[in-house]
């Protein structure tokens, strides 16, 4: 299997940005949709840190801060 085999069912438009993005819509529709996952599990985290004291409150805010400033980045 070569690393162009996606392109197979691809005609016009969607070809051409296949080819110059390496991917069709479809996989960068999954990679926004695992990209978008990742804060959610970091924030999970997070509150379970805080939540079990492992953390203190400093801490917590700190982390929140960042991680929050870091998705609008994204």
């Amino acid at each position: 299997m070569s690393e162009w085999d996606f392109l197979w069912d691809l005609s016009g438009k969607d070809l051409e940005d296949a080819m110059t993005s390496g991917g069709t819509a479809n996989d960068w529709a999954y990679v926004e949709k695992q990209e978008r996952k990742k804060p959610k599990v970091e924030w999970e985290k997070l509150k379970s840190l805080r939540d079990g004291g492992l953390i203190s409150k400093e801490e917590f805010k700190k982390r929140k801060t960042a991680l929050f400033s870091n998705d609008i980045n994204v």
